[in-house]
């Protein structure tokens, strides 16, 4: 494609390897496409920015999505008008991790760091909490922010236990620090991140993002895991490891080809919701977000 190309602006917590390998690919140009990326220290941050015009896209977990576009209670105080784009991955690794150093008896008493209470990852810290046998009320919550702060405040011993993914989750693994349940314990079909722009959004840019989102996804699930590596390895050499890029072709805990956000996937949101006794957001409210979302 020639001529003038779109400009997106990219709200995200990490790196995205798949616009890290549309970008080695030169997938951006052919798709009329650039963008810049923004790190964003939390969801009520990154989801302010999107209403606020600061950014276009967001890469964000699908519980927030659920939040912010069901209710004016949320950290925002008001119901936003979303669109999902599509499905990114089931987590890449989303799991409880605590200091190498503590029992899980030992938790007891003690703080769980999440980025902010009342966030998709941590309700699934609750939820895999209840699973190790502790409960709410056995355990503080101290709100620490985006992923790489909790891993520092892991490592401080500011808190003894957190959710951790992706390159942070294997970081962490390097210097000891124990995984002990992931997304998948809780259930099979956990959605762990998706594109979602404000609504009605553009039609064309929309579509072109998919096309080139969809191109990239494909490359990195069929190629050989090198091949991925040395794409990664110029500007992302934290991406081009071989735990993280087995991470990314992984059936459990992957990228996702399909981009459609099933109502099967939000479901299971709302049941952990319900699990931990957060705020549930209604049926009609999924269904409405599956049925809204961008279809090419």
């Amino acid at each position: 494609m020639t001529g003038v190309r779109n400009h997106l602006r990219i709200g995200q917590f990490s790196e995205s390897p798949v616009l890290a390998i549309a970008d080695a690919l030169g997938l951006g140009e052919r798709c009329g496409l650039e963008w810049t990326t923004h790190r964003v220290p939390s969801s009520p941050a990154q989801f302010q920015s999107l209403v606020s015009n600061e950014i276009d896209i967001a890469i964000t977990s699908p519980d927030n999505v659920l939040l912010y576009s069901s209710t004016a209670d949320n950290p925002l105080g008001q119901k936003l008008n979303l669109r999902l784009l599509r499905a990114i991955d089931r987590g890449l690794g989303l799991a409880l991790y605590t200091r190498n150093d503590l029992h899980l008896s030992a938790l007891r008493g003690e703080k769980l760091g999440v980025d902010v209470p009342n966030s998709g990852f941590a309700f699934l810290l609750f939820a895999l909490a209840g699973r190790l046998g502790l409960s709410r009320e056995d355990y503080e919550i101290s709100s620490v922010g985006a992923t790489p702060k909790r891993l520092d405040a892991l490592v401080s011993g500011e808190i003894s236990a957190t959710i951790l993914n992706a390159e942070t989750a294997l970081k962490a693994e390097r210097q000891g620090i124990q995984r002990r349940a992931t997304s998948h314990d809780v259930s099979p079909d956990y959605l762990g991140t998706v594109l979602v722009e404000a609504a009605p959004g553009n039609d064309d840019v929309s579509a072109r993002l998919a096309a080139m989102w969809s191109e990239a996804v494909d490359f990195i699930l069929s190629s050989e895991p090198d091949e991925i590596e040395r794409l990664l390895a110029p500007r992302f050499p934290s991406l081009a490891e071989s735990g993280y890029v087995s991470l990314l072709q992984s059936s459990i805990f992957g990228l996702i080809r399909d981009p459609i956000v099933s109502e099967l996937q939000l479901n299971t949101l709302l049941e952990i919701r319900e699990e931990v006794g957060a705020y549930v957001p209604s049926r009609e409210a999924l269904l409405e977000l599956v049925a809204n979302q961008y279809s090419s």
